[in-house]
């Protein structure tokens, strides 16, 4: 699949309306309110939590859980597709956060992690709706 830098524009911040800011995103995004686990170990502590996954990309997803992570904490996320065999997971580091709402982006740093992010990617524009993009 082709990725492609998207413009959309944002509205200003300054008391001017005129200026308007663009931001460039690297892959499109599939917007989603879908049932995903957040799974995160430290220190030999593991913490499953139930989430909601809002935003999905090539490059990783945005959930919302109700749970203490710091920018640069490695997790795995899971998704449930319904009438399947199992869970899929994919593994990511937090790189953005606002509250409870994370910016997950997914770590392929073997075959088996791109494999795993590739079917999560699958699955998540399936549940979406956009199976042929």
């Amino acid at each position: 699949m082709a990725t492609q830098a998207r413009l959309r524009t944002v509205p200003p911040v300054s008391a001017n309306p005129s200026q308007e800011r663009a931001v460039f995103r690297r892959w499109q995004r599939y917007r989603l309110n879908l049932p995903i686990r957040v799974i995160y170990t430290h220190e030999g502590n593991t913490k499953i939590m139930s989430g909601r996954g809002h935003d999905m990309s090539e490059g990783g997803v945005l959930v919302f859980a109700g749970m203490e992570l710091k920018t640069g904490d490695e997790v795995a996320i899971e998704f449930t597709p319904p009438f399947s065999e199992g869970p899929v997971r994919a593994k990511g580091i937090v790189r953005h956060r606002r509250g409870y709402n994370y910016g997950i982006q997914f770590l392929l740093a073997t075959q088996r992690d791109q494999e795993q992010a590739e079917k999560f990617r699958g699955l998540l524009r399936l549940a979406a709706g956009n199976a042929t993009e």
